[in-house]
């Protein structure tokens, strides 16, 4: 083999690896279901800030707690969390003020939903949903606008 053909491979098998990576990371990013800007989540663990508001639920089977961290632009952070024991499917959902998209964590959950964040946009209020289901009826919170100055 010459030292041309040798190089051609090398240049070949390199080129070919680099394609392979390059579609791994294409394709993970493709098919991974990222938040729109500005939203993140779920994430375990507590949300950052300082707790700014709890909504109850309907019949008292869970809240919505919202927290609100002013660090850069402002971020919200909302969980629902269940009144009761054992699973239950259950949902938060938050969207910024001056937004159309909303984003949420749905599931069948021990303890909460969440965390779901906004931030972005010097964000100054929220919008917040959830609901429980116990023994087949679904308790929702219906939109509710939050703002960080809020108690």
């Amino acid at each position: 083999m010459s030292k041309i053909s040798k190089t051609k491979g090398r240049l070949l098998s390199a080129g070919a690896v680099f394609g392979v990576a390059a579609g791994v990371t294409l394709s993970g990013v493709s098919t991974a279901s990222a938040a729109p800007a500005g939203y993140a989540g779920p994430f375990d663990g507590p949300c950052k800030g300082s707790l700014v508001r709890t909504i109850g639920v309907p019949d008292n089977v869970a809240q919505i707690q919202v927290w609100y961290d002013s660090a850069g632009s402002g971020t919200y952070c909302a969980k629902t969390y269940d009144n009761r024991s054992g699973k239950h499917r259950m949902e938060v959902r938050l969207r910024h003020a001056g937004w159309t998209t909303s984003w949420n964590d749905t599931g069948l959950y021990d303890t909460y939903a969440g965390g779901i964040y906004v931030s972005g946009a010097n964000t100054a209020c929220a919008y917040v949903s959830g609901w429980v289901e116990v023994n087949g009826t679904r308790h929702t919170r219906p939109e509710t606008l939050v703002c960080e100055e809020t108690t």
